[in-house]
C-alpha cells in the first residue's frame, strides 16, 4: 500500500495500519427530552444525525463543525474546559472522539464531564480497538473504515484515522472509573467497543 490515496493524494497509505472494514450499529437511546452533549460532534455528526435539534455538538475544530450537515447546535469548545454550568446534562455522547485525544488529557476531560453531568446521567462512548502487531509498529497512523448503521436503516460509509497507539476499552475505563463513573453496559467487538457509563 505504498500508493497515495486517490481521494486525498497527500495521504501516504503506507504510513497507516489499516483495520478491516467494521460494522457499527448505533441503537436509539432515551435522553428524557433533554439536551444531549455530543463530544467531537463535527465531521459526520453521527449523534446529530440521530437526535437532531436535541444535540449540542462541540468540537475544537471549527471546520469540522461547519462541514456537519445536521440540525444540532454546533459550538467550538475544548472538552478540557467546558463552558457549561454544573449538573446540566443527563446524556453525553462521544462517537470515535477519544481516539483523537492524548491519553494524558483523559482524566481532565472526565472530571469536566462529571462536573457538567447530573447524578444518574449517562455517558455513551463508541471507540476503536487498536492492537498493533510488532511488524506494523513502524507506521505512524491507524485507520479504521466503518459502515455505520442508524436505527432508521440509514447507513453511512466513513473511516477514522489517528496517530498509531494501542487502545481498547481499558484506555477509557481506567480514567473514567478513577473519577467515579460506573459501567452500565460494555459491548466489545474485535475492533470496536461501546460503553455506557453512569455518574451515580
Amino acid at each position: 500500500m505504498s500508493e497515495k490515496n486517490e481521494d486525498h493524494p497527500e495521504i501516504d497509505l503506507s504510513q497507516f495500519f489499516v483495520i478491516p472494514q467494521q460494522d457499527v450499529h448505533v441503537t436509539d437511546f432515551d435522553h428524557h427530552g433533554e439536551w444531549i452533549l455530543d463530544l467531537g460532534g463535527g465531521g459526520e455528526g453521527i449523534i446529530g444525525q440521530l437526535k437532531g435539534r436535541d444535540v449540542i455538538a462541540i468540537d475544537l475544530n471549527k471546520r469540522e463543525l461547519e462541514e456537519t450537515s445536521n440540525e444540532s447546535l454546533k459550538i467550538v469548545m475544548d472538552m478540557k474546559d467546558l463552558k457549561f454550568l454544573d449538573g446540566v446534562f443527563s446524556t453525553v455522547t462521544g462517537f470515535f472522539t477519544f481516539m483523537y485525544i492524548s491519553e494524558e488529557n483523559y482524566e481532565i476531560i472526565f472530571k469536566e464531564l462529571w462536573r457538567v453531568m447530573k447524578a444518574g446521567g449517562e455517558l455513551l462512548i463508541w471507540e476503536p480497538i487498536f492492537k498493533i502487531p510488532q511488524e506494523e509498529r513502524e507506521k505512524k497512523y491507524a485507520l479504521i473504515p466503518l459502515t455505520i448503521h442508524l436505527p432508521d436503516s440509514k447507513t453511512i460509509q466513513t473511516g477514522y484515522g489517528g496517530l498509531l497507539r494501542d487502545q481498547d476499552e481499558s484506555t477509557i475505563l481506567s480514567p473514567a472509573m478513577k473519577i467515579g463513573f460506573v459501567v452500565l453496559e460494555r459491548n466489545v467487538e474485535d475492533y470496536t467497543y461501546f460503553l455506557r457509563l453512569q455518574k451515580p
